[in-house]
């Protein structure tokens, strides 16, 4: 008598989580990162010159958010880890950081879109 084989469960997976890296960014901004990643279901990974490489591979980012002075210490890479992640590539002026309402209107633009392409129903950040 032959025994049937059990069958294996399908489970779909969950949908991928969008990631947001940021690169060399103050403190305020990565908090105001996390806050909107946490309400619109999107991650937020810190990351400096050194690891960014690494994140970037671990992670495949919708974006990478960097400081421009940072971008111009080695312009080519930040350029290609973005070619070949593919990410967005954000970069940030001192003042676009630093100023509350930039700030608001810059994470509210990437992150809506991160979530939006990521199929997650999306309630917009407007206070």
């Amino acid at each position: 008598m032959d025994v049937p084989k059990p069958r294996k469960a399908v489970v779909p997976g969950a949908p991928p989580v969008p990631v947001v890296i940021v690169a060399g960014c103050p403190a305020e901004l990565v908090a105001a990162c996390r806050d909107a990643g946490a309400r619109l279901g999107v991650a937020v990974r810190e990351a400096d010159l050194r690891s960014l490489r690494a994140v970037v591979g671990a992670s495949r980012p919708y974006a990478v958010l960097v400081m421009e002075d940072l971008y111009r210490f080695d312009p080519a890479l930040f350029d290609a880890i973005a070619r070949k992640a593919p990410a967005s590539l954000v970069r940030l002026e001192h003042r676009e950081a630093h100023d509350p309402e930039v700030r608001r209107l810059l994470i509210e633009a990437i992150f809506e879109s991160a979530a939006t392409d990521a199929g997650i129903k999306v309630r917009p950040l407007r206070r």
